[in-house]
């Protein structure tokens, strides 16, 4: 019996049967512990997506990324409306968690992301079918709901491979969600923060403001890993963090940042391409160095970690429920780890209210038209037009969601006033 090779490609092997059987699964699953209570989906944007996702026509379909596992099931429940065949993209980690893990994953026609698999090829045959292929362009989950992520090239060259073996229409489809939450969050957020207060072994904040209390907890959080990675104390009071905390913020990450050049040289500044370099580094160090390359993967993770918490999107006067839910499941991801339970919900997010995702669907990208203009330059603008599709739409969505989002709003105790 050959050994069971977690990194290695194996085709999906779609199984009718069990993808009309997990659709009924998935709503469950965002009904029960995603708490969506609706998906709103306007009529246009779906006749848009249905134009494009059908047969004759090769479709490529890149959603924002702002959540693990709500995402999922709302690709899930994309492909339902559109294609039930359609294919999706995913970590090989997770395609190839164990042997029964992939049997299922690839009967649910999911492509695993591993080194040197044909899953480019496999992709623009399934959409050359008419199948379409879903893939979060992202690469993974930013929980960022605002902000759309650079992305990766591989939706656009694939979309350019199968312009090229065909002549029918080929469309680069862009998809943007944004949930806000149904009432008055703050509550249940509070219990939130209590499990991490626990887990990170801090101070609890049980009595003060819910607003303030997240801020006490970033920034008692900030100040223990810090001690945790040897790096200086951070220059705030951990109590009163008040404006202090994104420069002291700011410190860290230059600090992590130092630390990570020193071992592996000059890092992008892209959060994502920075972590491929430093993991490439890591996988050459990791039998002659190990206990360095252990206290880099801690690095790493706090590079992520303090990164996501970007002033841009949160050194504001005011902040929602929705804000400090993403930061508190970033937070949990990255350090609240340990035991079953910490698993399971890293895993399976729960969300802390319930919640209506809003879905929109702007135009589709022309993929035929970009190569005539553009030949072989079609794949960088694509790229640019589909973030800038995705963003525009996502800054729409914000702007048509701000007097529903706004209601539950309190003042920032971060808030710097830059």
């Amino acid at each position: 019996m050959s050994r069971f090779d977690p990194r290695a490609y194996f085709p999906p092997r779609p199984a009718r049967w069990l993808i009309h059987a997990m659709t009924p699964v998935a709503r469950a699953v965002l009904r029960g512990p995603m708490k969506l209570r609706a998906i709103d989906l306007p009529d246009p944007d779906l006749a848009r997506l249905r134009a494009a996702v059908r047969p004759g026509t090769a479709a490529f379909l890149g959603p924002n990324h702002p959540e693990f596992t709500t995402d999922w099931m709302l690709d899930k429940e994309l492909s339902a409306r559109l294609s039930p065949l359609m294919a999706h993209w995913a970590s090989y980690e997770i395609v190839n968690a164990s042997p029964l893990a992939q049997r299922f994953w690839l009967a649910n026609n999911l492509i695993a992301n591993a080194p040197g698999g044909d899953g480019r090829a496999h992709s623009v045959r399934w959409a050359l079918a008419g199948h379409g292929v879903l893939l979060h362009p992202e690469g993974t989950a930013t929980w960022q709901a605002e902000r759309v992520a650079p992305l990766l090239p591989g939706i656009v060259d694939m979309a350019c491979e199968a312009a090229a073996q065909s002549d029918r229409p080929v469309w680069v489809v862009p998809v943007v969600w944004r949930a806000a939450f149904v009432g008055d969050a703050w509550t249940p957020l509070a219990r939130e923060m209590a499990v991490i207060e626990r887990a990170l072994a801090l101070p609890s904040g049980e009595g003060a403001a819910v607003e303030l209390r997240f801020a006490r907890l970033l920034a008692r959080t900030l100040v223990a890993r810090a001690a945790r990675l040897e790096l200086p104390a951070p220059a705030l009071d951990p109590d009163r963090p008040g404006r202090d905390y994104f420069p002291a913020q700011a410190a860290q990450l230059a600090r992590v940042r130092a630390a990570l050049e020193h071992r592996y040289g000059p890092l992008e500044a892209d959060i994502a391409r920075a972590q491929h370099a430093v993991r490439r580094g890591m996988r050459e160090r990791a039998d002659t160095d190990p206990d360095g390359v252990r206290s880099d993967r801690a690095r790493l993770a706090e590079l992520q970690r303090l990164a996501g918490v970007d002033p841009a999107l949160y050194d504001r006067a005011a902040i929602g429920p929705e804000a400090v839910a993403e930061n508190l499941k970033r937070l949990r991801a990255a350090l609240v780890t340990r035991g079953w339970r910490n698993g399971l919900h890293n895993t399976v997010p729960l969300a802390v209210a319930p919640r209506t995702m809003h879905l929109r669907a702007p135009e589709p990208l022309d993929v035929r038209a970009a190569i005539a203009e553009t030949g072989a330059g079609a794949p960088r603008r694509l790229l640019d037009d589909l973030h800038a599709r995705l963003q525009g739409a996502l800054d729409a969505l914000s702007r048509e969601l701000e007097p529903r989002l706004a209601r539950f709003r309190r003042a920032n105790p971060l808030a710097t006033g830059a």
